[in-house]
């Protein structure tokens, strides 16, 4: 019995082994640079192969803290959640809610995500961590952020909120408004899981196909710079077909995994390899208030420019 337990032994080693090399040498291949012919045939929009539109389900942890500063968060969450499950299943997108704890559970790119809405202070808290601002650099941060209230982290599947800026910038003290305070909180969740979805700003280039044809459609675009619409917001034929792309491992996902699903080396890949322009920058400020409804998730690199007024979302 022992040769033969001693064969089954070694047997099973060798497996191991063989499955240790092929992980090696895939993640090899994974991480292997492409030339400039296979980056271009990899980021080009133009083609995006077939791309699978059946339905899709991904899990959204929602997470908001427990501190009194959200309170009128927690109360209209409900209502605000059903009104973006809505608008994605109209994509055919099923998203099932799962209650947030303070850690995240097991989060993954295009399989579970997760929204925070958190007190101001931790928002920043977080936000230097998820970018890495070292504390030399965390005043010049909160500069850049002083129109902002949301990031959405690709990367880390994950938005960061802070409900506080966002109630100062778009909330209404009318009672009668609560309805469109609830809507306009809606619209935020849309446009920055629109983010973790494989999406980039609709206004970020002007000769794109989803700028073209959000402009031919005319109706309100969850991935423009203004979400504080009174109705309802829209998408186009093309913003769907990335989102499945994206979920079903397609082209847009490998476009971001290629990017180490880093949102500005993306976009200056996408840019690079379609001719795309980029538009003029917005300004936001209106009558002494500056909205947040454009400073969202998007945020410079140390080493550009000091000049971050004209910074977009």
């Amino acid at each position: 019995m022992r040769p033969v337990k001693a064969k089954y032994i070694w047997g099973v080693a060798l497996v191991l082994v063989l499955l240790l090399v092929g992980a090696f040498w895939g993640a090899l291949a994974q991480a292997r640079s492409l030339d400039s012919r296979e980056e271009a045939a990899l980021f080009s929009l133009a083609d995006l192969s077939p791309v699978d539109l059946s339905p899709k389900t991904v899990t959204v942890e929602v997470y908001v803290a427990p501190e009194p500063e959200l309170a009128d968060c927690r109360r209209m969450l409900a209502l605000v959640w059903e009104q973006v499950a809505q608008f994605y299943a109209r994509m055919g997108v099923n998203l099932v809610q799962a209650p947030g704890q303070a850690q995240p559970g097991p989060l993954a790119p295009a399989k579970r995500l997760r929204i925070e809405l958190l007190p101001d202070r931790q928002w920043l808290n977080q936000s230097f961590k998820a970018f890495e601002v070292a504390p030399p650099f965390q005043l010049r941060f909160l500069q850049v952020c002083l129109d902002k209230c949301a990031f959405a982290h690709l990367n880390l599947s994950t938005i960061h909120i802070s409900f506080k800026r966002f109630k100062k910038a778009e909330f209404s003290t009318d009672p009668k408004d609560a309805g469109l305070n609830r809507h306009w909180l809606a619209n935020l969740l849309i446009h920055e899981l629109g983010h973790l979805l494989g999406l980039y700003h609709s206004f970020e280039f002007t000769n794109d196909p989803v700028a073209v044809e959000a402009r031919a459609a005319k109706t309100p675009n969850f991935m423009s710079h203004d979400i504080a619409f009174k109705n309802t917001l829209g998408f186009v034929e093309f913003q769907k077909r990335l989102i499945h792309s994206y979920l079903s491992g397609g082209r847009v996902f490998q476009q971001h995994q290629q990017a180490d699903f880093d949102a500005l080396k993306y976009l200056e890949l996408v840019k690079r390899y379609n001719g795309y322009k980029e538009s003029p920058p917005v300004k936001t400020a209106k009558a002494g208030k500056v909205s947040h409804r454009v400073q969202s998730d998007k945020i410079r690199t140390f080493d550009d420019d000091d000049n971050d007024e004209d910074d977009e979302d």
